[in-house]
């Protein structure tokens, strides 16, 4: 479990994933991952809420990544499939889901 001296205090594995600068892991994680559902998916536990540095460490293990910040930096091209009528407008055959650093 973790304590609020923890979160106080990353340890240096927790630095690699999640940086130096917990402001701004925060609003990293805020704006990109949503507490709530990763709870309920079962990605987070109850423990881990307000601990940003657990949710980098978490990520960065279930999609392979070496610092929670690769997440998003590469675009992604792909086919996306709608009920009939229900495709947004101008959206083609090919969406395109931009890099975030871009």
């Amino acid at each position: 479990m973790t304590t609020a001296a923890d979160k106080k205090n990353p340890t240096e594995e927790q630095l690699k994933y999640g940086g130096k600068d917990p402001a701004l892991l925060k609003r990293f994680m805020k704006e990109f991952f949503p507490y709530g559902h990763f709870r309920k998916i079962g990605i987070f536990t109850k423990e881990m809420r307000g601990d940003y540095y657990q949710h980098a460490m978490r990520i960065c293990e279930f999609f392979g990544l070496k610092s929670i910040y690769e997440y998003g930096a590469i675009e992604v091209r792909c086919h996306m499939t709608y009920v009939k009528g229900k495709r947004p407008p101008g959206e083609g055959f090919i969406t395109v889901i931009p890099s975030i650093y871009e």
